[in-house]
């Protein structure tokens, strides 16, 4: 969706009108619950049908966080990742775009609509999202002053008088009121607070996983 007003010269949405997804009322591990949610709302705002992927009313980010629990194949690639099981296997990046590559193979989607590599550049997020995709990155926000290790959707970007701006959809709410506000539908994050917040912190290149657009 591309719209021009008195304030911005371009924006490029791909999650508008598509439902804000927020973690906290997820029923599997809602407080670590961020990547597959961030997950399921790009791949909502690239077109994929993210609502068949649903069961008895249940909601497929619940889904999916069981998946990664569950497939056999998935397990392997975390324990070879990590065979000490240190960190969860739904918090390891790798682990997450394998997993949703097979949980989309398991609906009988393209098993290669998620692309995960840790030197993305901003121009190839723009791209995605130009491409009608999304993407999905990490980065140390801030909530009670305290950091907060959290993943979110990028789903548009635009350009104003101020600048350009990337716009995420952020499953634990809008960090500029101190997640006071758990609607994090369709923030606007300018280039420089984007560059400093998403890891590697202040790089050019960032952890990110690039989403297609549905076919």
């Amino acid at each position: 969706m591309e719209k021009i007003d008195n304030e911005t010269k371009k924006e490029v949405d791909n999650g508008a009108g598509k439902p804000f997804r927020s973690q906290r009322d997820n029923k599997e591990k809602p407080s670590s619950a961020c990547n597959v949610t961030s997950m399921i709302i790009a791949l909502c705002a690239a077109g994929w049908p993210v609502d068949k992927f649903s069961k008895c009313n249940e909601q497929p980010e619940d889904l999916l966080m069981r998946f990664i629990y569950s497939d056999q194949a998935t397990l392997q690639r975390w324990k070879q990742i990590d065979p000490q099981g240190k960190i969860p296997p739904n918090q390891w990046h790798a682990v997450l775009a394998y997993a949703t590559g097979r949980f989309l193979k398991s609906f009988g989607y393209d098993a290669t609509a998620v692309t995960w590599r840790d030197c993305v550049n901003i121009e190839e997020i723009v791209a995605a999202i130009d491409a009608g995709g999304a993407a999905v990155v990490s980065g140390e926000f801030r909530q009670n002053g305290k950091p907060l290790h959290h993943i979110v959707a990028a789903v548009g970007y635009g350009e104003n008088k101020d600048g350009f701006y990337f716009i995420i959809d952020d499953p634990w709410g809008n960090h500029k009121t101190d997640y006071k506000d758990h609607n994090g539908k369709g923030v606007r994050l300018p280039l420089a607070d984007f560059t400093r917040i998403m890891k590697p912190r202040s790089g050019a290149k960032k952890w990110a996983h690039l989403i297609k657009k549905f076919k």
